[in-house]
């Protein structure tokens, strides 16, 4: 009998440990929020609109108020090509030196090394700041000293020596033209070639390669014909040293000495720089430094 009541007591003892297992379940101290999705029942489907526009709204809100994305728009307007090339936004990293990088790359092309490292030293961030100042600095120059030169030079009647604005007009074009037209022909040259160069580096090292005429330019006021031709060849000899030295250097990396007609590239290209550079320095001292 003892057995029999055991065995008709069992189910019952089961359903009271099940029905407390379901009111542990049910107890608020242990109860805590899920996420059921998009697949959960009638009232999560009816609760989900509004708990998900809150929180798409919070997370746009913060992400807007970020600090960090205000900063990455402004570095995706910073970049030179956000904006189109006819826009003055284009051409300002071109121009964004300062002085103390001008004066290094100044100190560098007056001072040239074996093997020309200028071109490495501008990669980064080649500027048009300082080939614009020292190309207008010395048209100014040598207008300037060209007919203070003559005025102590002439000795005519008195009243009778007048100003040569065609000096200033002349140096401005055969100026901005050696800084100008001649790299773009060099640059098609190079490209023709098949050792190419960017064409703002080009005319980076171009501008600072007159940088050494500033002060030759002021010397040849001195009123000595063999010290103006000492002080242009002097000059024109560091400045074809450090132009020449630099895009040797390139064009070694670009024409390796197996090719057979790498001499003949090679050859080529800095004898056409050597010749317009030849004739810049006797238009120099032919036209402006030279007073009778």
């Amino acid at each position: 009998q003892l057995c029999g009541v055991l065995l008709t007591q069992a189910p019952m003892a089961a359903h009271l440990l099940e029905i407390d297992a379901s009111e542990a379940q049910l107890n608020p101290q242990t109860l805590s929020f899920q996420d059921f999705g998009s697949s959960g029942g009638a009232g999560a489907s009816s609760a989900s609109p509004s708990a998900t526009a809150g929180g798409m709204g919070g997370a746009i809100g913060s992400g807007m108020l970020k600090p960090q994305s205000l900063e990455q728009m402004q570095d995706v307007e910073g970049q030179p090509g956000s904006s189109g090339f006819w826009t003055l936004r284009y051409y300002q990293p071109l121009f964004d030196i300062d002085t103390i990088q001008v004066l290094n790359r100044i100190k560098g092309s007056l001072l040239p090394r074996p093997r020309g490292v200028f071109f490495d030293l501008i990669s980064a961030n080649p500027d048009l700041w300082g080939p614009f100042w020292i190309a207008t600095t010395l048209i100014f120059a040598m207008a300037v000293t060209g007919n203070l030169s003559s005025y102590y030079a002439y000795t005519g009647p008195a009243g009778g020596w007048t100003y040569n604005f065609n000096q200033l007009t002349l140096a401005g074009s055969v100026i901005y033209s050696y800084v100008t037209l001649l790299p773009l022909l060099l640059w098609a040259a190079l490209r023709y070639y098949e050792a190419q160069k960017r064409l703002v580096d080009i005319i980076c090292i171009y501008g600072y390669t007159l940088g050494v005429f500033v002060p030759v330019s002021i010397l040849c006021v001195l009123p000595s014909e063999p010290l103006r031709w000492l002080l242009v060849l002097a000059g024109g000899g560091v400045s074809a040293l450090f132009l020449l030295s630099n895009f040797h250097a390139h064009l070694s990396d670009c024409f390796p000495y197996g090719e057979g007609d790498a001499k003949r590239k090679m050859a080529t290209l800095l004898g056409g720089m050597a010749a317009c550079h030849t004739v810049l320095l006797l238009l120099f001292k032919l036209y402006f430094f030279h007073y009778a």
